[in-house]
């Protein structure tokens, strides 16, 4: 298993800019967010860094425009509407916002073990006498290339293998 995962470029795209969306982001996850707009080659785009848990986003879209959201510091994807990529509804002339809740995905029992591990262990993970699968889940990072929306830099953001 490889020490480093590059957050795959994403099959989705926005295509056009002719029919409007309404959304309304609601973080339930428990922890900050970022949410981000897939553009026109499916680069990401942050539009909102560290959206609270509990915290509300108003964001005008489009019926192609995907979107996708990651914890703000740990940047494991979170899920909007139940997806890892979301695909706005077109409005047709609705007078509320589509309501998009943002939710921690269901881990597996494994996931679960590496992400306990990593918070209490703070040395050389090599040393632990545990199986592989679980030392290549420690092993791994997450990293995200995008551009920020507002300021228009581009970011390469990576999280430490081990906290």
């Amino acid at each position: 298993m490889s020490d480093s995962e590059t957050e795959p470029e994403c099959i989705a795209k926005s295509l056009q800019w002719d029919q409007p969306a309404f959304l309304t982001f609601i973080n339930r996850t428990g922890y900050p967010v970022d949410i981000a707009w897939l553009d026109y080659h499916g680069k990401i785009v942050r539009y909102r860094k560290e959206l609270a848990s509990g915290g509300v986003c108003h964001q005008n879209t489009f019926f192609t425009h995907p979107w996708i959201a990651w914890h703000s510091r740990t940047l494991e994807r979170a899920l909007l509407g139940g997806q890892k990529v979301f695909h706005p509804q077109a409005w047709q002339g609705e007078q509320q916002r589509t309501v998009v809740f943002i939710d921690r995905p269901v881990k597996s029992l494994l996931q679960l073990s590496a992400q306990t591990v990593k918070y209490l262990v703070r040395g050389d993970v090599d040393e632990l006498e545990i199986p592989r699968d679980l030392l290549g889940l420690l092993k791994k990072r997450r990293r995200i290339d995008f551009v920020d929306y507002v300021t228009s830099r581009r970011y390469v953001r990576a999280n430490r293998p081990n906290p």
